[in-house]
């Protein structure tokens, strides 16, 4: 599967279920120092809130929960990338939709402005009926409804 197709709702749920059996984040990478031998360990650990335990979520040399390797399994590089590329084409959206706010306020304003603002909405209206009603000859019911003429 590429990174730039999106996650079904089934790989979603999939991933969600596997997150909420792992231990919570954050996960931090460390060197831990056993202070007793001298010697230095590659763990990820996790601190509970409020506390300032660390919990071993890996060491080099204990097994890893099955949920939590269930889970790393799980968001392997590929759906990593496909998660972001999700996260990136939504934030596009959300530009676009700002945007479109952005024009849609000074539109108003223009409208305002000019004593047209009640006949937009007007318009609006008669189209969002129309729509309903006949979707097939919205634009030419709604145009005829309002009296604007089509050239």
């Amino acid at each position: 599967m590429s990174n730039d197709s999106p996650l079904s709702e089934r790989e979603l749920a999939a991933l969600e279920a596997l997150a909420c059996e792992a231990t919570p984040g954050p996960w931090e990478a460390q060197t831990v120092l056993d202070f007793q031998t001298g010697d230095a360990t590659l763990a990820v650990t996790h601190s509970p809130r409020g506390s300032d335990d660390l919990v071993f979520v890996v060491e080099r040399e204990a097994e890893v929960s099955p949920a939590n390797q269930r889970y790393i399994a799980a968001l392997h590089p590929d759906a990593t990338l496909r998660l972001l590329g999700e996260v990136r084409r939504l934030r596009g959206f959300e530009e676009q939709i700002d945007s479109m706010r952005s024009v849609l306020r000074h539109l108003d304003a223009f409208l305002e402005q000019r004593g047209l603002a009640e006949q937009a909405r007007r318009f609006i209206e008669l189209r969002s009926q129309s729509e309903h009603l006949h979707p097939a000859a919205a634009p030419a019911a709604t145009l005829a409804q309002t009296g604007v003429n089509q050239a």
